[in-house]
């Protein structure tokens, strides 16, 4: 409408536009209300299937005496993707160990951080850190416990597949926290139980609280090589690993 057909409008004329333009204006904004609060639901919806997914795991696999406690007013948790840089681990197929193991840590991070937790990476890039430095990362932090995530290979047999969570040897909340994440581990991905073992590695024996290195596969195997590059398996190996923390914790 231009100027002039403007003008030629009665008040009564003039009064009904803006009235229907006040209505449009009114049913928007209505209509965004209701997205807002669908989306809201949505997410209160998905807050309350995890919680009570806790709940159970937690009712099932917590460990009594051996669980971890936070110094702190929340826990803090080191996270230490293995490898970086130059030095990429092994390789099976299109899965890069290094890369792997910092795709599962940032998933792992995001989930435990949605908890409330604190999360400490060593590493958030492709950056190459030695076995001290990672070590002091961790304890400098004051983490409550660690978790190291490396991918395993066997030179000579490539039908070996699973995943082996390792602990600090002679520490029973470590051995407690590799068994409960393998436990979770194992029914999240379906992997093959490769059980847990006392292992002699510089995070493990270097740090100052409760530590282990996960290993959720071989990328000797060429099919569990294809599954560990997959982003929805790696999604899968995240979450097992965290509900197994989580039934660690003794959240009071």
């Amino acid at each position: 409408m231009d100027t002039n057909e403007k003008q030629d409008l009665t008040p009564e004329q003039r009064r009904r536009r803006m009235a229907l333009k006040k209505r449009k204006q009114r049913e928007l904004q209505r209509r965004r209300r209701k997205k807002r609060i669908i989306i809201g639901a949505a997410a209160a919806a998905c807050v309350l299937i995890l919680a009570f997914t806790i709940f159970q795991v937690i009712r099932l696999v917590g460990s009594g005496s051996e669980l971890i406690s936070a110094k702190g007013d929340t826990f803090v948790i080191a996270l230490d993707p293995g490898h970086g840089g130059e030095d990429t681990g092994m390789t099976g197929g299109e899965a890069v160990e290094k890369d792997v193991d910092l795709k599962i840590c940032s998933k792992l991070e995001i989930m435990l951080e949605s908890q409330g937790y604190q999360v400490i990476m060593t590493r958030t890039d492709d950056t190459r850190l030695s076995k001290e430095e990672r070590a002091a990362l961790a304890n400098e932090s004051g983490a409550d416990l660690l978790v190291s995530v490396h991918c395993n290979y066997a030179e000579n047999d490539a039908e070996k597949s699973g995943a082996v969570s390792c602990y600090q040897d002679k520490d029973k909340k470590s051995q407690a926290l590799a068994e409960n994440i393998q436990a979770m581990l194992i029914e999240e991905s379906q992997a093959a139980d490769g059980g847990t073992e006392a292992g002699n590695y510089t995070i493990l024996s270097s740090t100052q609280m409760p530590a282990v290195l996960i290993q959720p596969g071989y990328l000797s195997s060429v099919e569990e090589a294809a599954r560990l590059a997959d982003d929805s398996y790696q999604n899968d190996v995240a979450k097992g690993i965290a509900y197994g923390i989580l039934a660690s914790l003794d959240r009071g």
